[in-house]
Formats: structure tokens, sequence, C-alpha cells
């Protein structure tokens, strides 16, 4: 079974392309927007590297959205009585 860390780097990742359709914004602008390589955000996006905190922070501000926000966002995608089972562990 996937951690809750698991689950939430996917719908994290899963919120990121959202807001990109959103904004009609490509992978590739928002790697170069937040100063990394379009192979790296390739790989955080696929879930197969997580996404260093730093890199986080500049993804968040190039969709003009605060951290907390995008991570708000990304973890309604977790099911709700997940989330309820690991506030009450």
């Amino acid at each position: 079974m996937n951690t809750y860390g698991e689950r939430l780097e996917a719908a994290l990742a899963i919120q990121i392309k959202v807001e990109l359709v959103e904004r009609d914004m490509t992978q590739s602008e928002l790697a170069e927007a937040a100063g990394v390589g379009r192979p790296a955000m390739n790989r955080y996006l696929k879930g197969h590297q997580s996404m260093p905190m730093p890199t986080f922070f500049r993804v968040a501000e190039v969709l003009g959205l605060t951290p907390m926000v995008l991570m708000q966002r990304a973890e309604a995608r977790i099911q709700p009585e997940e989330q309820t089972e690991l506030r009450h562990a």
C-alpha cells in the first residue's frame, strides 16, 4: 500500500498539471520559469522523482499560488476517508 506521502506526491503532480491546463501553460514553460530543466520537471510530474522543496516553492510562485494553497488543492484530491484516518492515527 502506498504511504500518505506517496499519495500526496501523486496528487500534487496531478494538481500541477491541472494548474498548467487552466493557465494554458506547458510543462516546458513551467520548467523554464521555475529554473528547472524540462527532463527534471517531467520526472517530477510523472512521479519518477520527488520534487525538492525549493523547486516546489518556485513552481507554486510561477503558478501564482502560495505553496500552502497548491498543497491544499493537491490534498483535496486524496480520498477524504484516508485523510480522516491519518488525522486520528
